[in-house]
């Protein structure tokens, strides 16, 4: 189980200094060297006060990442992206997705961009006596862009070996998981927004197509999930999360949550981070399955992508409600980060400590 009350996701809006500085950046007119700098500095300022507003484990905001996930998943071997355009939500989006090129691997011995991240958080947060959290991308987001979203079926190194690929994917994780234990770190968050793509019927129309099935697909993220966790050390806390999708503060997948709970909890995580903040996500049940196996349901009831400010009884009302299907072991969270991308959700800074705020006080309950 987690031993937590309430948390959150990980990320939040990102502050105009670290804009203007990756800005300036991608114009050649900063080094990486100045742009850390600033990055330093308003992770430094951020973990205050995310201590003042009460919370007991911190994350860096995700303000040294364009992407959630991309930046993580970019300290792989084997991993790098394409650059392509999408019409997303109505308009034009420049995107990224991942590609496989070659033999995915993990080096400890490399100077990794995320450790330098999760070495400077581990320190600010030592400062007050509080825990970092590391949030790192799934083991599933390699294979759900290069196969599924990408369609390549003939891959670098591995051909249509789609066995191997998800046995070095796991094995590049414990590489990276004993790395960052190696580095103090005890708290892991695995993000994976994988699952609810499985959720959505047209995008597994769309995996039907590439000559897929769901039950097939889900086998593969059950596997390569659990085989990244295998040989985690014994006193690291290892959760996930997942939600709807959340692209600049707009959802990109529906459906309920059915066809994939079981899916989900047969992988041996201490906590679950589920997104529960309207009636898109629909009941609690299909998370009995948790009830009474000592892991953790976090209940994501709190949105972050409205700037509406939920009701604390209302808010009592639904957690109690999970706690009659999944037990004893739940805890609080808002359903998301509050900036997935560096453009973040459509709310403003002040609401976004509101938000923190009322998770905050809802201890009277939980």
């Amino acid at each position: 189980m987690l031993n937590i009350k309430y948390d959150i996701v990980g990320s939040f809006l990102r502050p105009q200094e670290i804009k203007e500085a990756r800005a300036k950046f991608n114009n050649n007119e900063i080094t990486y060297e100045q742009l850390r700098d600033v990055e330093d500095e308003q992770i430094a300022k951020l973990v205050a006060k995310e201590v003042q507003h009460g919370l007991k484990f911190v994350t860096d905001g995700e303000f040294r990442r364009r992407w959630w996930h991309l930046d993580w998943l970019k300290e792989f071997g084997g991993f790098t992206t394409k650059h392509l355009d999408k019409f997303i939500n109505g308009r034009n989006n420049h995107i990224e997705l991942g590609m496989i090129e070659g033999k995915i691997s993990y080096d400890p011995n490399k100077a990794h961009k995320e450790m330098y991240a999760w070495d400077f958080l581990k320190n600010e947060a030592s400062k007050y006596g509080v825990e970092a959290k590391k949030c790192i991308s799934g083991p599933n987001m390699i294979l759900i862009d290069h196969f599924l979203q990408l369609g390549i079926k003939d891959t670098p190194y591995y051909g249509t070996d789609i066995e191997a690929v998800i046995d070095d994917i796991g094995l590049a994780y414990q590489a990276a998981i004993r790395d960052f234990y190696n580095h103090g770190c005890r708290y892991i968050q695995i993000d994976d927004t994988s699952w609810t793509y499985m959720i959505d019927d047209t995008f597994v129309s769309k995996v039907e197509g590439l000559g897929y099935t769901k039950a097939q697909v889900l086998d593969w993220f059950v596997r390569v999930s659990t085989k990244a966790l295998e040989n985690r050390p014994e006193d690291m806390q290892i959760a996930t999360h997942f939600c709807k999708g959340n692209f600049k503060g707009n959802p990109l997948f529906h459906g309920f949550y059915d066809t994939i709970a079981k899916s989900v909890a047969s992988i041996p995580y201490d906590g679950y981070f589920v997104e529960y903040d309207d009636a898109r996500s629909g009941t609690f049940d299909p998370w009995a399955v948790l009830k009474g196996t000592g892991r953790t349901f976090v209940a994501g009831l709190i949105s972050t992508k409205r700037k509406e400010l939920e009701e604390h009884d209302a808010i009592k009302a639904r957690y109690e409600q999970a706690k009659a299907v999944v037990g004893d072991n739940i805890a609080l969270s808002p359903q998301c980060g509050f900036a997935s991308v560096e453009e973040g959700n459509c709310i403003d800074e002040e609401t976004q400590w509101k938000k923190i705020d009322l998770l905050v006080s809802c201890q009277d309950f939980i």
